[in-house]
């Protein structure tokens, strides 16, 4: 803190510093932490239509594959772009419907190209930006319900049940994208 204070020469510009570098930490973590996490449990949510029981060790599946920094960046870009796109409200909604799958491709493809998929997500939602809208809406009521409960039926109950219902919506538009030949 000393070597800080001389650098900013006064106690406010030590707090200033102190608060930019904190609020930097938070934002690294967020990314490549949370977020990353996030992906990693979407993977096991698509791995668990398929199988019986995902293995916990499934965690730490993107560091065994090196892509934990890839997928980070690919979700930091994601973030940015909705944010940028959500400086004006009509692009925002489009848009963050248009890049609602790169999540899911990241998750299902770790090492794929984060431009290839946000092209892939775009494909993907040509015509089912409405469904997916409406299918948001009906969580409304579980969204309460978690409001309501100061966040444990969320945890227990209403995300799960909100990513696996997304899980199956990812599933079927990228079973359709394939027969329509949006997607190889």
């Amino acid at each position: 803190v000393l070597g800080i204070r001389s650098l900013a020469g006064t106690d406010s510009g030590t707090v200033i510093i102190l608060l930019v570098g904190a609020l930097a930490l938070m934002f690294l973590l967020e990314i490549f932490v949370v977020g990353v996490y996030r992906t990693v449990m979407l993977r096991m949510f698509l791995e668990g239509r398929c199988y019986e029981k995902v293995p916990a060790q499934r965690l730490w599946f993107l560091l065994r594959v090196k892509k934990w920094c890839h997928v980070g960046i690919a979700r930091f870009v994601t973030g940015i772009l909705s944010l940028l796109w959500g400086l004006t409200l009509v692009g925002g909604i489009i848009k963050a419907y248009s890049y609602y799958l790169v999540p899911y491709i990241l998750a299902e493809n770790p090492g794929m190209d984060r431009r290839e998929a946000f092209a892939i997500s775009k494909r993907m939602m040509m015509g089912q930006k409405w469904n997916v809208f409406v299918l948001d809406l009906s969580f409304i009521g579980w969204r309460l319900l978690e409001g309501i409960t100061f966040g444990i039926a969320g945890v227990f109950y209403v995300e799960p049940y909100y990513q696996a219902t997304i899980a199956e919506l990812y599933t079927f538009n990228r079973n359709m994208a394939y027969q329509q030949g949006y997607i190889r």
